[in-house]
């Protein structure tokens, strides 16, 4: 089981933890007690459903609980999760001027504060990352309606990745690859790469990117607009989104469809999935709505034409990713999910908590365990 040398030791787990489904690591996901005390109590207990890869106190001390080559239940769903590494961390003070997001809330000591700069570091060698980005450092906030890191934590967030970077750059060379690992990734996420710049540029982005150069550099101009829109050949990354969403077909009608590009596709599909998976039937709102972000269903009545019957609840995806409307509150479900990993408490503090959700949520986790 795999944890950074930097532990001074482990806490239990309690098997609260799953697979990762073959999602390579590649980013770190920040958190925070939300309390200078009772954190490491809930991650720890055999019943609250929460766990993480890293607990740091504010005496700098790091403590391993979920081994890294498992998925942590910290950031609040799958998706969020399986890629990352979490980072639970010890505060010294709590919420200032009555506002989560105000810098002095919440805030964590200085060797808290290093330890988080060390970790980075060392996690971003060990899985051959090329370097700390916006991409590979993240926070809670990002993936769920929260003020998770806090206001302190949050406002230093591009400050830490520079820190980072700057302890990261000081390494000797057999420890700081000249480039990330192309194993097991995508041609999308290769492409996220390129963009920040983890690959080079020139025969340096040929040489890192190797066999996969050409498909990933056809993503990254597709991305850009490069070359004549009407005659550019399609991404691998792009027809593996429109085999997910059907146009493609299955079986033999597929390989007709894809023809030359059918073995790249489908390796590519293969990877999204965790390996020999098979295409989800049906529409994928996420998949199209990030079609529709790049530009592939055009604007107005064209692109509620090309979407047909999808056309409303794409928007709503797109709106909610871009703010135009208010984000839809967690559902009754996904508020169980939250009570069952201990998130609101019990008693009284849950119902205050709830609030006139109480009675629904309660019915649907007492549901749930019997």
């Amino acid at each position: 089981m795999t944890f950074s040398p930097l532990i001074s030791g482990t806490v239990p787990h309690h098997n609260k933890y799953s697979s990762r489904q073959g999602r390579a690591i590649s980013r770190i996901n920040q958190h925070h007690w939300a309390g200078n005390s009772g954190g490491d109590v809930r991650l720890t207990s055999p019943t609250a459903q929460a766990s993480c890869t890293y607990i740091i106190y504010s005496d700098g001390r790091i403590m391993g609980q979920v081994p890294e080559e498992f998925r942590p239940w910290t950031t609040s769903t799958f998706e969020a999760d399986a890629p990352a590494i979490t980072i639970e961390v010890q505060n010294i003070n709590g919420q200032v001027n009555g506002n989560d997001d105000d810098p002095q809330s919440w805030q964590i000591s200085n060797a808290a504060y290093n330890s988080i700069v060390k970790l980075l570091v060392d996690v971003a060698r060990r899985y051959n990352w090329g370097g700390i980005a916006v991409g590979n450092y993240r926070g809670h906030r990002e993936f769920w309606q929260t003020a998770c890191p806090g206001g302190f934590l949050w406002s230093k967030m591009s400050m830490t990745r520079s820190l980072a970077q700057a302890l990261y750059s000081k390494g000797t060379s057999p420890l700081v690859p000249a480039s990330p690992t192309v194993k097991g990734k995508t041609i999308w996420q290769l492409a996220d790469e390129t963009i920040e710049g983890l690959h080079g540029s020139g025969d340096a982005r040929k040489k890192s990117l190797g066999s996969n150069y050409d498909a990933v550099q056809a993503e990254v101009n597709r991305r850009f607009g490069v070359g004549a829109v009407a005659k550019a050949p399609k991404s691998i990354a792009q027809l593996a989104d429109e085999v997910l969403v059907g146009v493609h077909g299955n079986g033999d009608a597929r390989k007709k469809s894809l023809g030359s590009n059918y073995d790249a596709v489908q390796a590519e599909l293969n990877k999204r999935l965790g390996g020999g998976g098979v295409a989800p039937k049906g529409p994928n709102i996420a998949q199209l709505a990030d079609a529709v972000l790049r530009g592939e269903y055009g604007n107005g009545e064209v692109r509620r034409v090309k979407l047909g019957k999808n056309a409303t609840a794409v928007q709503n995806e797109i709106n909610r990713r871009l703010k135009a409307v208010p984000v839809k509150k967690p559902s009754i479900s996904q508020l169980a999910d939250a009570v069952l990993r201990g998130e609101y408490g019990s008693g009284d503090a849950r119902k205050a908590k709830l609030g006139a959700n109480y009675a629904a949520v309660q019915a649907e986790v007492n549901r749930r365990v019997g």
